[in-house]
């Protein structure tokens, strides 16, 4: 009785330490990817609209790479998709600050349009 369950014991351990490891790949192969979208993202426009989002973002990835020190896969990997996530809002952020951009041109071209035709609804009517 006592060998089944110390073989059970080794078998739960063996599998933890291999999802484990597993988890520490996977966090390991999205580094690379990360830290080259942090990169693009922020040599786009959302360095102007969403600093805050991407200096999160670059402190997230940090964070990864210190559990990825410190072999801890399940830390790392959720610390990626936190990064994966922050990167998403901040692209969102500059596109929505993008498209209120141009909706004020927008509108100020209206407003012009309109007065140009006011006038000449005026000048047509004298």
């Amino acid at each position: 009785m006592k060998r089944q369950m110390l073989g059970v014991l080794c078998v739960l351990g063996v599998t933890a330490g291999s999802a484990c490891a597993d988890d520490l790949k996977d966090a390991s192969d999205k580094l690379q990817p990360l830290t080259e979208r942090i990169a693009k993202v922020s040599s786009g426009k959302a360095a102007d609209y969403a600093k805050s989002q991407l200096a999160s973002a670059q402190e997230t990835l940090g964070a990864v790479k210190a559990a990825i020190s410190a072999k801890n896969g399940a830390l790392a990997l959720q610390k990626t998709e936190l990064v994966d996530l922050q990167l998403t809002i901040a692209e969102a952020r500059a596109v929505e600050m993008e498209a209120a951009e141009q909706l004020v041109l927008h509108r100020a071209e209206l407003r012009k349009l309109e007065a140009q035709f006011d006038q000449l609804l005026q000048a047509g009517g004298k």
